[in-house]
């Protein structure tokens, strides 16, 4: 079994139940619900993609991507360029988290070995759709084999769509990863921007931890801290390696359940 790819290298998928319709990422408000499904959406693209490499050739890299099993199962497949390191990903009518319903398009995935020995991958969508509506992905992403068991994975990537109130809904982030492949898990820091409508959420990730379980995330342990535009609210979401987590902000301190295991 390629051990990197039960490894997701960005956030898991949360849902954190701060409103009534927050797992659907229908409601928008002042805790960074919508923040938090950008980070949890874009990861889960980043995974399809850069979860099964664990080497420096390009050739192999992108065989592995296409080859390897693919997440949503059963409405996912890939196919290898015959001649290039490109890895092409087809999604036909997938559902993912946060509200992610007839998910649809293709993600193409080409992979570099630098100068340093690291490989890049860049990658964009095409004619890529969420619940009827368009969306798009890019990243560029460099990962550092670091050792048989570890991975360094930096760069970034941005994600838009329209929510269910027909807004546009575009995140970019610059995360840092540090993927230990024994354990298989990994630790997300960094920042990202979600701006929904007139509101921009600017997020960091603070030792932001996830581990995998069989064929599942667990439950994360770190810190999620959004500062909302207007108004500079800041709002903390603390998670513990349980199933609940700690969200702090001006409505003060609650204890609320997420989707994980």
């Amino acid at each position: 079994m390629n051990k990197f790819a039960a490894v997701c290298v960005a956030p898991v998928s949360l849902c954190l139940s701060l409103t009534l319709a927050a797992c659907g990422g229908v409601a928008i408000d002042d805790d960074g619900t919508e923040a938090s499904a950008a980070v949890s959406q874009s990861g889960q693209v980043e995974y399809l993609l850069t979860a099964p490499v664990e080497t420096s050739d390009a050739t192999a890299a992108a065989t592995a991507v296409a080859t390897s099993p693919k997440w949503p199962s059963g409405c996912a497949t890939g196919v290898k360029d015959p001649t290039q390191p490109i890895a092409t990903i087809t999604l036909t009518n997938c559902t993912g988290p946060f509200g992610l319903i007839r998910w649809s398009g293709t993600l193409t995935a080409t992979y570099s070995k630098n100068a340093d020995g690291t490989i890049n991958v860049k990658a964009t969508s095409t004619n890529m759709t969420v619940n009827g509506k368009t969306a798009q992905f890019a990243m560029d992403r460099t990962i550092t084999v670091d050792s048989a068991t570890t991975r360094t994975v930096k760069g970034s990537s941005t994600w838009t769509r329209q929510n269910a109130e027909g807004e546009t809904v575009t995140h970019a982030n610059a995360w840092t990863a540090m993927v230990d492949t024994t354990t298989r898990c990994r630790t997300v820091s960094g920042s990202g921007t979600t701006t929904v409508g007139t509101k921009v959420y600017a997020t960091t990730s603070r030792d932001y931890k996830v581990c995998r379980s069989v064929d599942s995330d667990s439950c994360p342990s770190g810190t999620l801290t959004h500062t909302v535009t207007p108004g500079q609210t800041v709002v903390t979401v603390t998670f513990n390696g349980t199933s609940t987590a700690m969200v702090s902000g001006p409505n003060g301190s609650r204890s609320v359940p997420i989707l994980c295991q």
